[in-house]
């Protein structure tokens, strides 16, 4: 029996499962929350006046609500639990458990003399703040193949993947009728992703003629943008309600690189060139251009009092992103196979959501409250 170049890429394929079970929490649009009164409401706060978590929820409630003029938060420490289920094809499920400090806000009020009623705030957040580092191992049971031809197969496989992105950003607000302002929060935001998947695969079979494959597949890049956040407040004595609006992002400039190593060998036989004749195809590609978009958002939400008891809503619609190429890397020749042109490929794509959700926060005394929430986050 001969292991052939088909052979080996399944057992590859069915390896390398795991590369991209692990994507960035990017695509979670409602990941995190920032205030101390926003993260306990879950961030349904466009349509309630909190503090100046306002900058990024809604900036038209900077000019309604006189509230701190500094504003720091952040969790000690935030866990998640990512598991590929059947990472390898066969029951094997990496998992990666990850304790970190989670994303943190930073905001504060300021004047610039003479403001003509405008009022003004400056923010940092971190956006996203994504690890994951998983292994597979897929050994089969049957260690001693039998004549018939039966396959003895190795495995392993690696995935590791980091994401920060950071949103500086000031922001300008002011009252345009007695219960009504508007707002605006122009962000700069930083974005840095890398993410590396390494696999490995031997064969061996009841002849002991061994295969082997082997796949590296690496990329990094930075890349700023330019964006911008609208909002209206109107507040009364028990009702409130906002509107919030996140322009798609402007590319400023950015830059990247991506490597890729395929191999695959056995059983080849000089004297009879076959189909089986060792394979290799790398490439590796530095000072790129890189781009990352991020889509048009409308968020609509409302409180109102009941009692000792505040209810809060909000819904936001997030627009599409097109499939688009995140880098272009040049057409290269497979080494191994003269003419064979190929090329890396590195692209992202969103489609439209809407999440939602619920929030009540009830006050037994005046120092002290309880607050629940229950929202969606879709993935795109």
């Amino acid at each position: 029996m001969k292991l052939s170049r088909a052979c080996l890429s399944s057992l590859l394929l069915a390896t390398v499962l795991l590369v991209g079970g692990a994507q960035a929490q990017d695509a979670h649009y409602w990941d995190s929350q920032y205030g101390t009164k926003a993260e306990l409401l879950g961030g349904l706060v466009v349509g309630s006046s909190t503090d100046l978590s306002a900058t990024f929820y809604n900036p038209g409630w900077i000019a309604l609500q006189a509230g701190p003029s500094l504003l720091v938060t952040t969790k000690s420490a935030e866990v998640y639990n990512i598991t590929i289920k059947n990472g390898t094809g066969r029951g094997t499920e990496p998992s990666n458990t990850v304790v970190t400090p989670s994303p943190g806000y930073l905001a504060g009020r300021f004047s610039l003399g003479n403001d003509h009623g405008w009022k003004w705030a400056y923010t940092f957040l971190q956006k996203v703040q994504f690890q994951f580092d998983a292994r597979a191992v897929r050994i089969e049971e049957n260690a001693n193949p039998a004549p018939e031809g039966n396959i003895w197969f190795g495995g392993e496989g690696f995935q590791t993947a980091k994401v920060e992105e950071s949103w500086y950003g000031v922001s300008m607000s002011r009252q345009i009728a007695e219960n009504v302002a508007i707002g605006f929060s122009p962000y700069a935001a930083i974005r840095s992703q890398r993410s590396r998947s390494q696999v490995a695969a031997q064969a061996l079979d009841a002849n002991q003629i061994h295969s082997n494959a082997f796949l590296v597949d690496d990329f990094k890049f930075w890349h700023a943008r330019l964006l911008l956040k609208m909002g209206v407040a109107a507040q009364w004595s028990r009702w409130s309600a906002g509107l919030a609006i996140t322009t798609p992002s402007l590319g400023v400039v950015g830059d990247g690189s991506v490597y890729q190593n395929l191999s695959l060998s056995g059983d080849y036989d000089p004297g009879s060139p076959g189909p089986d004749e060792p394979y290799l195809q790398a490439s590796d590609q530095e000072e790129l251009d890189a781009m990352w978009k991020s889509p048009l958002s409308i968020a609509a939400g409302g409180a109102v009092n009941l009692g000792q008891s505040r209810v809060h809503i909000t819904a936001e619609w997030f627009d599409s992103v097109d499939r688009y190429s995140v880098m272009n890397p040049a057409s290269y020749e497979v080494q191994s196979e003269p003419g064979d042109i190929r090329q890396l490929q590195v692209e992202y794509g969103a489609k439209n959501v809407v999440n939602y959700g619920l929030g009540v926060d009830h006050a037994f005394t005046e120092s002290f409250s309880l607050f629940t929430s229950y929202r969606v986050d879709h993935a795109t």
